[in-house]
Parts: C-alpha cells; sequence; structure tokens
C-alpha cells in the first residue's frame, strides 16, 4: 500500500472521530442546556414578577440554596441573585465559566449606589452565563 494511500485513510479515520466525538459533545450540550432551562423553569413557576427580594431570598434559603449576588445584570437597578446551576467548558483565557439562574430585581426606591435592600422587586428570572478568570 503506498503512503499516500495510507496518508488519506489515516485522514478520513482522523474525520470521523472528529464527527464522532463533535456529536457527543453537542449531544451533552443539549442535555446540560435541558437541565439549565428546567432549573430555570422550576424556580419561574414559584417566584413571580414583584415578590420582594425578602420574599425571593427567605425562599432559597427554605430550600437550603446558596447564592451570590452580583451588580446590575442588564438594566437592572439593584443587586441580582445568582444561583449556579453548571459548568461549561471554559475558553483557554479564561479559568471558568459558569451557569447560573439569575434573579434580577429593580430598587424601591432610588439609591445612589445599587445595593441590595429587602423592598427590591423581583423583575425577572433568566440563565446568566458568565465567564472568570479572564486574561
Amino acid at each position: 500500500m503506498s503512503a499516500k494511500l495510507l496518508w488519506i485513510r489515516g485522514l478520513a479515520l482522523l474525520l470521523a472521530i472528529a464527527t464522532v466525538c463533535d456529536a457527543a459533545g453537542s449531544n451533552a450540550k443539549k442535555k446540560r442546556e435541558a437541565a439549565y432551562q428546567a432549573a430555570l423553569q422550576s424556580y419561574s413557576d414559584v417566584l413571580k414578577s414583584g415578590m420582594t427580594r425578602k420574599y425571593v431570598e427567605e425562599y432559597l434559603r427554605s430550600k437550603g440554596v446558596t447564592f451570590q449576588q452580583l451588580c446590575c445584570i442588564g438594566e437592572s437597578s439593584a443587586f441580582a441573585d445568582l444561583l449556579k446551576i453548571g459548568t461549561e467548558k471554559h475558553t483557554w483565557y479564561c479559568s471558568e465559566h459558569d451557569v447560573y439562574v439569575a434573579f434580577q430585581f429593580v430598587a424601591s426606591e432610588p439609591h445612589t449606589l445599587p445595593v441590595a435592600h429587602d423592598t427590591d422587586t423581583l423583575k425577572s428570572i433568566t440563565i446568566f452565563q458568565k465567564l472568570e478568570g479572564c486574561l
């Protein structure tokens, strides 16, 4: 068998392997996305727009859920509560790619700085992805 034929067969084998790996990765990503949407829906079914931050956070704590706060996601005028629900493959220039359910609030009264107040009202619940540790 000639070297050229061996090289062509080797290349074809590599392409076939890459195609199978890509399909498997795509299926795994679809399953993760479905899990993220299910988590989002489970909170959206219970927590509705207009509820106070105090109520939302008490609900989360009663379920044993830990969350963190982050300032100003989107057009929000108050800190958002972030509940980590997954991790995606990160890019080479970042150390993490985390996925959260984000509870976005609107300040109930004007504040000079965006801070969390018990009286803030829930505006929306969304999926939020955050790259961290980036160069």
